[in-house]
This record gives structure tokens, C-alpha cells and sequence, in this order.
């Protein structure tokens, strides 16, 4: 047993009953399993498959996640913003509460992204409020927002409590907390130290955040509660607690590879020998009790910004042009990144604005398709390329947005693009 944990192990045994050799076994023999789930706010899932050229096998949990051992930095596609790497049982939680996901959404727990930028596949406008309590995990949150395309999105560094004492009780139809827990569902491939004092550590922080969370919720709003652990004081007992502070469980359909909780029969367990992942953890609620908020919007100035043949709608908020959308007040929290930025700081385009323009967006801005050249882009080279007219246009990779060049005479009679990708994204 590669873990050399004996409380762990034994706390399994002692779980799983007869079942437990069965665990050991998958445990120290089957392979680490990689996942890509197809950013569908982009592209549909036919098209990517025709785009990225490999096989793919479908993960039975989520109908856009793909078993798939790529290296990301290296690809185009994903610079992108066309997929995402998430772990194949953690793609199943999202998937199960699609339906359930409203226009006011909270991710409390949010880096690097993976649960909030699934749940922004399933809206349609509204607001995506992206928060971490921990500030250096808000910089890879926020960079996956905007790759993803996301433009709906606030990231946040805060507290539920911070939260509450801005105003947002009963503001939320929606509430993802993937909570921090002691990780025993992911052992086999990361370092994790486990104990029973680490386990009822967890359990009472978890509780913690849920006495806060609970109350952002209106009445009718429904929570996806999860985690990456195995521990019943982390997972049903959490569920019992939640549900006695006036909610329900929900029962979701039951999908190959994961199995029902442990007397929470709405709940859902997935261990890696019943499926091809780690060991994941979810439940759905919906909030019977309480009441529901409005809340004042955010101050913005209506604008319009011209690039080429492109006419945009932009609005000013806290002095910052974004693109608009539905925003209530932000007082009172500590926002690192608000909607999508239009511009540089300049007259230019910024680098975001690309990955949140649709396609047809992004054709009346002025294109230069990249093709095989896009690995060059990604790495921050010159390309010498015959570009369809000069200035600020956006490289393409199949089609989709990668990110902006500016085209200009080299005086020999052909063109040359000044790579644009911003620095802190190049391979």
C-alpha cells in the first residue's frame, strides 16, 4: 500500500467492510486517470472531437468529459479556452446539478476553477460569483475564467461570513461549496498526511463555513455540497447538519460508477473501484426555510467600443470597462477580477476580450488563422504570416479565438505579426 497511512487504510477497512480488499486492489493498481472537459460555452462536443483529431472515450459521469493524458500547456486548443484538465469523478458533481443551477450563482470554494467554470455551461446570463478565501489561489481562478471565456464571472477573496456582513443573505439561488477536506479521496496520487485529529479538524471547519453559507442562500435555492474524501464526518454528517438548518435532499439520478451514500440515500459516493477516478463525494439540497433578497445594482456607465467592423456594448464599473452584464453591488467585498476587461489600459483590445467574444464576435473584429503556426504563438514568436489586412486582429487556431497580433508591413513586400499573447500565459 503505496500510502504507508494505517489509519487511513484501517478507517477504509472499517468503511468498506467486504468490500475492502476490492478498494486495496484498484487502490495500488490501477493507472492515475486524466480528464478533459470540453468548454461547450466555446464548442460542442462534435466539433472538438473533429478539432482535436484524437480518440476520445467518454467519462460516464459528464456527458463533455473525456479520459485524455495530454499535456494542456502545450496546446493550442487549450490556450484557447476550448477545454479544460479536471479530474474525471470531480466532473461528475456539476453534471448531476446542472439542472438545479440558477442566474445568482456562488462558488465559495472556487480555485482554480474547475465546479464554477462547469456551472457557467449551464447559464444563460446572470451573474457567476468565483470566490476563494485564499488570495494566491485567486490568480489561477481568475486566469481560467478568462481563457474559459467566461465573461458572466466575479472572483472574489473572501469569507461566507464576509459575504454575509456585505449584505448577500438570501441573495443566491445557487451555492456550490466544494469543501476543503482531508483528501482521502485523492491519496493515491498526492502526499496526504491522514489522521483522525486531521478528519474532525475538517469536519468542524466545514460546519463552520456552513453555518455562514446556508444564510446567502434564498429560500427555494438549491446547494451542491462536495468533496474529495471518503470520511463520513466529512461528507453524511456534513448532509445532516445542513439539512437541519431547513433543507432537503434531492435525489439525483444515480449514474454508472457512482453509488448511493451511507444512510443518505440522495447522496453520492464515487471510489476508484467502482469507476475510473478518485474518490468523490456530492450531494444536492434545496433550502425549505428562510427568506430571498434583492440587491441594489451596481453602479455602470453604458459605452460602446468599435475594433474593425465590431460594435460592442460595454459598460464602466468601478473604472473599468466590461463587458455588461447583470451586476449587483460589490460593496463591501474584495473583488480581483469583475466581468471581462474591453481594453488594455490603452485603446487596444485586451487579451480577454478575445476568448469571451462568439464567434461571429470575433470574425467582425478581423481574424488571421494561425493553423500549425499556433504552437509558434503560444511560445511568443514573430510569425511571418500574409494577414487579410493591417492592425490589431485576433490569431485563430480551427477557427477559435487564441488571442491578439498586429499586423504590419515588413518592407519587403510581405507581413509579419507582433505577437500579443501576453507573457505571463506563453509556454
Amino acid at each position: 500500500m503505496s500510502s504507508g497511512n494505517e489509519y487511513y487504510f484501517e478507517y477504509m477497512r472499517e468503511l468498506l467492510g467486504e468490500r475492502y480488499s476490492d478498494f486495496v486492489a484498484a487502490y495500488n493498481d490501477k493507472p492515475r486517470y486524466k480528464a478533459l472537459r470540453v468548454n461547450t460555452r466555446k464548442i460542442t462536443v462534435e466539433q472538438f472531437k473533429r478539432l482535436f483529431g484524437t480518440p476520445l472515450k467518454q467519462n460516464a459521469l459528464c456527458g463533455n468529459s473525456f479520459y485524455c493524458d495530454v499535456k494542456p500547456s502545450l496546446d493550442p486548443l487549450y490556450h484557447a479556452g476550448l477545454y479544460y484538465m479536471q479530474e474525471p469523478s470531480a466532473a461528475a458533481a456539476v453534471a448531476a446539478f446542472a439542472p438545479y443551477i440558477g442566474e445568482r450563482v456562488l462558488d465559495l470554494c472556487a480555485a482554480p476553477g474547475g465546479k464554477a467554470t462547469q456551472a457557467a455551461e449551464y447559464m444563460s446570463g446572470g451573474v457567476l460569483f468565483c470566490n476563494d478565501p485564499e488570495y494566491k489561489r485567486t490568480k489561477a481562478l481568475a486566469e481560467n475564467i478568462e481563457r474559459l471565456g467566461v465573461s458572466n464571472a466575479v472572483v472574489t477573496c473572501n469569507t461566507a461570513g464576509d459575504y454575509r456582513r456585505a449584505g448577500f443573505d438570501g441573495y443566491f439561488d445557487t451555492l456550490i461549496v466544494d469543501a476543503p477536506c482531508s483528501g482521502g479521496g485523492i491519496t493515491r496520487y498526492e502526499d496526504v498526511p491522514y489522521s483522525a485529529e486531521i478528519v474532525a479538524g475538517c469536519a468542524a471547519r466545514q460546519r463552520a463555513v456552513i453555518d455562514d453559507a446556508t444564510e446567502l442562500l434564498c429560500r427555494g435555492g438549491y446547494m451542491l455540497y462536495s468533496t474529495c474524501t471518503f470520511a463520513r464526518e466529512e461528507n453524511e454528517d456534513v448532509v445532516r447538519y445542513i439539512s437541519s438548518k431547513g433543507f432537503r435532499t434531492v435525489d439525483i439520478p444515480l449514474a454508472d460508477g457512482a453509488e448511493r451514500g451511507i444512510a443518505e440515500p440522495n447522496a453520492r459516493r464515487i471510489y476508484p473501484m467502482n469507476f475510473d477516478g478518485e474518490g468523490h463525494f456530492y450531494c444536492v439540497l434545496q433550502k425549505t426555510a428562510g427568506g430571498e433578497a434583492e440587491r441594489a445594482s451596481a453602479r455602470k456607465k453604458r459605452a460602446t467600443a468599435t475594433f474593425g467592423r465590431l460594435k460592442l456594448d460595454i459598460a464602466e464599473i468601478n473604472g473599468r470597462f466590461v463587458l455588461p452584464f447583470d451586476l449587483p453591488s460589490l460593496d463591501g467585498l474584495n473583488a480581483v477580477k469583475i466581468g471581462t476587461a474591453v481594453f488594455d489600459g490603452g485603446k487596444d483590445a485586451a487579451h480577454a476580450l478575445t476568448h469571451a467574444l462568439t464567434d461571429e464576435q470575433v470574425e467582425a473584429f478581423g481574424t488571421v488563422e494561425l493553423g500549425e503556426l499556433a504552437g509558434e504563438y503560444i511560445r511568443g514568436r514573430q510569425l511571418e504570416v500574409c494577414a487579410p489586412q493591417r492592425g490589431m486582429l485576433i490569431a485563430t487556431v480551427g477557427g477559435h479565438a487564441l488571442g491578439l497580433v498586429k499586423s504590419a508591413p515588413t518592407g519587403d513586400g510581405t507581413s509579419a505579426l507582433k505577437n500579443h499573447y501576453p507573457k505571463y500565459l506563453r509556454v
